[in-house]
This record gives C-alpha cells, structure tokens and sequence, in this order.
C-alpha cells in the first residue's frame, strides 16, 4: 500500500499548473504604416490570458519530451481602440475614423524549456535553480469583433467619407466590419522564475499570425496589402502549481 501512495504521488506531483496573466498588446494592421513606432505605440491596448499546462517531468524515467515540453491551453482577451496614422493621417477621411478590435482567443500547444522543467518540491537561493527560459508554438482561434465609425456626415455608409484605399466592390478587400473566426499561429518567448515551492512568476513576449487581413474590419485595395494582420504582446503573470 504505501509503495502504491508513493508511486501515485511521484506520478502526479507537479503535473498541473494555472496561470494568470496582463500586459499591453499592439495590433499590426491597416490602421497606419507597417513598422512604424508611431502606428505601433498609438494602436496599443491591453490583454489578460488565463493558462492551464500539464507535463510529466515529475515521473519516472521519464523521456527527453516529458523532461522539456509543456502542454498548454490559453484563454485570452485582447482589446485595442484604433487611429490611423501616418503621412495620409490628415486627410479628413482618416482623421475622422476610428476602429476596435476586440478578441476571444483559445490557443492550444506546447512550450519548451531547453534547460529543463524545474521538478523540485523546495525552493532554492540559487537564481539558476529558479529561473526558466522557455519557447512556445501554438495554434489559436480567434472570435474578433471589429468596428469602425467616422465622424463626417453619413459615417461610413457615405463612399465620400472612406478614403479611396478602402473603397472595393468585392468582398475580398475594402471594409468589412461583420464579426468573424480567424485561425492563427502563436509564437511565445519568456522565462519564469520561482518564487516559492508552489508559485513561479513570469515575462512573457508572444505574436500571434493571423489567417485573415479582416481582424481590424480593414483591407486595403492594391498591391501595397501584402500580409495579413498580425500582433505582438507583452506580459506579466504568476502561476500556481497544483499538483
């Protein structure tokens, strides 16, 4: 009986962890320029993200995989209010419009800690023994709701008010502001340390790919609409280890 408790608990032990995160998220879209600090700092919201992992580092003989790699499930919310910016950023029909964006998003991947998962049970004084660098890759999808407005006379509605990179008869560029479900690819890169037996904190720098240009209900007309819309986000969390 007491090898079968010993053996339960080794298998089990540090196998399941939640974390709670928030931090500051920038939407790389058709608000503004490509690249550009202006664009990139103005169209800048928040995000907060809840994260489940599971590893079976803790088990016995266990396998480079299991000693390196997280399981990860992440729930996120990601909000951002939009200008445009730029050297067109005058002209009235510009300046006069506004966006959002707003996004559920499910994640699901893995992360991987090239000097190991930390399995101890005690909490160590050596900062190496607490600290792990990690990467992750994820697939995401994304329930974003986009909205745009302008100030002039009839909004949007009025084809005088749009300006003419945005204006489309097809459906496959222009304005399209109807809520949509985008599939994306996550990047993540960050490192924990530990604080204590049970919790770790964490710096998280993350991106995120999208398979469509409409995430921001905006895609120009013309050749200059290379890449789909895109995002990069930093944060900061703590996890606690369960079991």
């Amino acid at each position: 009986m007491c090898l079968f408790v010993r053996q339960a608990e080794a298998q089990t032990f540090y196998e399941h962890e939640v974390s709670l995160s928030a931090g500051l998220f920038q939407l790389r879209s058709d608000y503004g320029i490509s690249n550009d600090s202006e664009t990139n700092f103005g169209n800048q919201g928040v995000a907060f993200s809840l994260n489940y992992y599971y590893n079976t580092a803790a088990r016995r003989s266990a396998s480079y995989f299991q000693q390196h790699f997280k399981y990860r499930l992440n729930l996120s919310y990601s909000t951002v209010n939009l200008e445009h910016f730029g050297p067109d950023a005058d002209d009235p029909r510009l300046a006069s419009m506004e966006g959002s964006y707003d996004n559920f998003s499910i994640g699901n991947g893995f992360e991987y800690y090239p000097l190991g998962i930390k399995i101890r049970r005690i909490y160590s004084s050596n900062f190496l023994d607490n600290f792990s660098p990690y990467g992750g890759m994820a697939f995401g999808v994304n329930f974003v709701t986009p909205d745009a407005t302008s100030s002039l006379p009839g909004g949007l509605g009025n084809p005088d008010n749009v300006f003419p990179t945005f204006l489309s008869e097809s459906s496959s560029n222009g304005i399209d502001l109807e809520n949509l479900v985008s599939l994306s690819l996550n990047f993540q890169l960050g490192a924990r340390y530990k604080i204590n037996d049970k919790s770790d904190i964490f710096l998280e720098s993350s991106w995120m790919f999208f398979d469509s240009d409409f995430v921001d209900g905006l895609s120009p007309v013309g050749p200059q609409n290379k890449n789909d819309d895109w995002s990069w986000g930093i944060n900061v969390g703590y996890t606690y280890i369960f079991f």
